[in-house]
């Protein structure tokens, strides 16, 4: 089975016979109310813009998400999935040295190692809560690194590092030189912590964001960076050109104002976390840690008698898919991650890890 990422309802169905239909996926954390009402009349409505290549500029949705964001257009570029950024940047910057704030995306790292960077790491504690030290980071960052990747909130561990502490790190980079990655693909759930307006201020900086885990729409693959627009032109003019479809540039301009459905996400996400958070700590061996995201890193104790990829392929085995996290940086063999599905969902996991731990 593969293990960098969630999401393998296709490859589960075919390794244990279970029809996709009864899957219940908490390996990958997208949004659980599905996509906005309307999205798919949207793209029906507009299916004929099939025929012709797509807006080379994304321009109406580049104005969308200006407007949106409060940030001029020439400061956006879109792409297919943030993931698509995380390896164009360092074949265009050519970093020699990179630090990643971990645990992390896997990505970040197989992005450096196509241009052969040297990685380092600065590791997170569990001891407490895997919050960031950011005075110890600013010290770090000085041994000179050419990019610097931050994730906020963290991946897997949910964690947010508040607005005004990241400011400090952003700085922290310009004074030395680094260019910085901050990563926001969950940063929808709690926007106004995000450092988007830092673009203005800080040439070095590049925000990553995602449109597919907020607004439910993985499958249509759309990400997108803010930064400075020096750093915008570079990148526009040394990367391969139409990796966003006209269908997905047309539907998400809708998806961006759909305010009851953005503020329903929120409260339901907020509401159910609490729920999911309090059941897993019920259960004997687990301890979910806070999150700021939709979903939550479970660490497991010698009580279960098995490790996180054990349990994530006897779960897997009754149709439920969580995140073995044993193949992020630093995390080992006793942590999973969950994410906030709806809410009987939720009661089927629950009650799938008492079955499978309490024997």
């Amino acid at each position: 089975m593969k293990k960098d990422h969630g999401g393998n309802v296709s490859e589960i169905s075919r390794i244990y016979g279970i029809d996709e239909d009864r899957i219940i996926d908490f390996s990958a954390s997208i949004n659980p109310l599905g996509y906005p009402p309307g999205l798919r009349d949207a793209i029906i409505k507009d299916f004929d813009s099939v025929l012709n290549y797509p807006d080379i500029d994304s321009f109406d949705l580049v104005s969308g998400l200006s407007n949106y964001h409060g940030i001029g257009r020439d400061c956006i570029l879109l792409g297919n999935g943030s993931t698509e950024f995380m390896y164009w940047i360092p074949m265009i910057f050519k970093p020699k040295r990179a630090l990643i704030v971990t645990p992390a995306f896997s990505e970040y790292e197989k992005g450096l190692g196509v241009t052969g960077t040297e990685v380092s790491y600065f590791q997170a504690d569990e001891k407490t809560g895997f919050s960031i030290d950011i005075d110890l980071l600013c010290k770090r960052m000085k041994e000179g690194f050419d990019i610097i990747y931050f994730c906020n909130p963290a991946n897997p561990t949910g964690v947010l590092t508040q607005k005004d502490k990241l400011c400090q790190v952003i700085a922290c980079a310009g004074e030395v030189g680094s260019l910085l990655i901050v990563d926001e693909a969950f940063i929808d759930f709690i926007e106004k912590e995000s450092v988007k307006k830092e673009v203005l201020r800080f040439s070095n900086l590049i925000v990553l964001r995602s449109l597919t885990k907020f607004f439910g729409i993985p499958g249509l693959r759309l990400g997108y960076i803010m930064s400075d627009p020096s750093c915008i032109v570079k990148i526009r003019e040394n990367r391969i050109p139409w990796t966003v479809n006209s269908l997905v540039q047309k539907a998400a301009v809708k998806a961006l104002f759909d305010k009851d459905y953005i503020r329903e996400t929120r409260q339901y996400i907020s509401a159910e976390r609490g729920f999911l958070k309090n059941a897993l700590n019920e259960i004997p061996g687990l301890r979910a840690f806070e999150s700021a995201a939709n979903y939550l890193l479970v660490f497991m104790d010698s009580r279960t008698g098995l490790n996180s990829t054990e349990l994530r392929d006897r779960l897997a085995a009754d149709g439920i898919l969580i995140r073995d996290c044993s193949t992020f940086h630093g995390m080992g063999d006793c942590y999973f991650r969950v994410a906030i599905k709806r809410h009987e969902q939720n009661m089927v996991l629950s009650e799938g890890l008492r079955r499978r731990l309490l024997r």
